[in-house]
């Protein structure tokens, strides 16, 4: 057993002890469990949210793209920042409503609002596919930095079954609780090797970060440019448009929201999520590095490019601690994720058909729903192939759906009606999953439109439609509605 191996062991000890006692004396209601009984202050609930953001990606997917496509990569900071604003906003009346109507899962918020039990039982649906495809993202990126920070001594696909059972375990024990404290040792291990690494690996291959830039330029310059077709300025904003409307769709993140104890530790945590973004930068400044000092890589192995370049450059036991980082950047999101699928089939789907289960049995029927959401992740993450940052971008154009159906519900005056929110969702959920599955998208169909209108991320016309569809059976309905209501008056 190398060096490597052992700080990776010995952090994930440190882990289990901190997730298991914090879990130790706490009521087993599944609220406690599932949202920490509602009382996370705004540094836990910060490093929850911020948890679900900054994962295993940022060492593996976000560095592949920066390698492979440069400039490009900076919609991730982008959207991030700009998603905080719509944040400062969202986030405090949805907690409200929350604590309000006692909801424990993003199902019940839609179903409360739109009277509608089968809306909510569509919005656990389509939450857990959306889900599935980011834990898998999460263990595959874990697999990888595992394997390679061990030297080879343990394959990906070890390292992907170890991380799911230890997972699996403290959340089972401890839930939200565990999560949160484990986010907390996992953002601040992540934070020091990103900031080192993006600062260090410029300074030590090019003697800082102008040269770095102007030699890059000098023999590859296409990744400090926007192309004018493909990764274009349009499909960047367009992207950064989507996916800052999509940050807080995931029903992970209304799980961290419903946790917060009061509207301000929200508030907080969306004016200091723009500079934590940051750390983004460097690993994007590590991605660029990595074009010169590593230049065969391509495709998914682009994907390994920080690891690589760390294997390439220090000691064992300095990838020992970035293999640790690789580790817990996986395990706080998927730890939240599977708490997540518990809380919300136990509550919309398992509840209404078995009202009067008892309150250790709902928790335990959450626990089970957890383990059966951790065996279809884990069984996804040994058999799926592709890049990192594929999973990523499909599982936004299924959360992205939802759009449309919060935002006019948070209106005083509503005039979307649940069959409205129940089709727009239906047709913009089906045209995601005949998008994945055929590879249809609007260059496919109509290859001969200007690039501009070609170059637009997919998900937004999916979004487009959506809201039309919802808005026109609305206005349909609601015509229905007051017809059939002036003809029971007139009887």
């Amino acid at each position: 057993m190398n060096i490597s191996i052992m700080i990776m062991i010995a952090v994930v000890i440190l882990c289990m002890y901190t997730a298991i006692k914090a879990g130790k004396g706490k009521n087993g209601k599944l609220e406690e469990w599932a949202l920490g009984g509602r009382g996370m202050g705004a540094i836990i609930t910060f490093f929850l949210l911020a948890g679900e953001f900054f994962t295993a990606f940022s060492l593996t997917g976000l560095v592949g793209l920066a390698y492979n496509s440069g400039i490009a990569t900076l919609y991730i900071m982008s959207y991030i920042s700009i998603a905080c604003i719509i944040g400062y906003f969202l986030l405090p009346k949805i907690r409200r409503y929350s604590k309000e109507h006692n909801l424990i899962s993003q199902g019940g918020f839609f179903e409360k609002k739109y009277n509608s039990p089968f809306l909510g039982k569509l919005i656990t649906i389509v939450g857990a596919i959306a889900i599935i495809p980011t834990i898998v993202m999460a263990l595959k990126g874990m697999g990888l930095i595992v394997s390679v920070a061990s030297y080879g001594a343990i394959s990906s696909i070890a390292a992907i079954w170890f991380g799911s059972i230890i997972v699996l375990i403290y959340t089972l024990i401890s839930g939200l609780h565990g999560s949160s404290r484990v986010a907390l040792i996992k953002d601040i291990l992540m934070f020091g090797v990103l900031l080192f690494l993006g600062l260090y690996f410029p300074f030590h291959y090019y003697d800082g970060v102008g040269s770095m830039v102007k030699e890059v330029a000098a023999v590859k310059p296409q990744v400090l440019l926007f192309p004018d077709k493909g990764l274009s300025l349009v499909w960047y904003v367009s992207t950064v448009t989507l996916m800052c409307l999509g940050l807080y769709l995931w029903p992970n993140s209304f799980l961290s929201t419903y946790a917060a104890k009061n509207d301000k530790a929200l508030r907080k945590n969306t004016i200091l999520m723009p500079l934590y973004s940051l750390m983004q930068l460097f690993a994007c400044l590590v991605g660029l590095t990595a074009i010169l000092a590593i230049p065969t890589l391509s495709g998914a192995d682009s994907d390994l490019a920080l690891i690589k370049l760390v294997f390439k450059t220090f000691d064992p036991w300095f990838v020992g601690f970035i293999g640790a980082a690789g580790l817990l950047a996986s395990l706080v999101p998927c730890s939240v994720a599977l708490i997540t699928i518990g809380s919300m089939i136990t509550s919309n789907i398992y509840m209404p058909l078995k009202p009067n289960t008892s309150v250790r049995k709902q928790m335990n029927i959450a626990r089970l729903f957890a383990i059966v959401a951790a065996i279809i992740s884990l069984y996804s993450s040994l058999n799926s192939h592709g890049a990192i940052v594929f999973l990523q971008l499909i599982s936004y154009n299924f959360i992205m759906q939802l759009f449309p159906a919060l935002i006019f519900s948070l209106q005083k005056k509503k005039f979307v009606t649940k069959q409205g929110a129940i089709s727009g969702i239906v047709m913009g959920v089906s045209l995601a999953l005949i998008s994945a599955a055929t590879g249809t998208t609007v260059a496919t169909l109509f290859p001969n439109l200007p690039s501009f209108v070609l170059d637009i991320n997919n998900g937004l016309y999916m979004l487009i439609i959506n809201a039309i569809v919802t808005v026109v059976v609305s206005l349909v309905t609601q015509k229905t509605t007051e017809m059939k209501s002036l003809e029971s008056e007139i009887i």
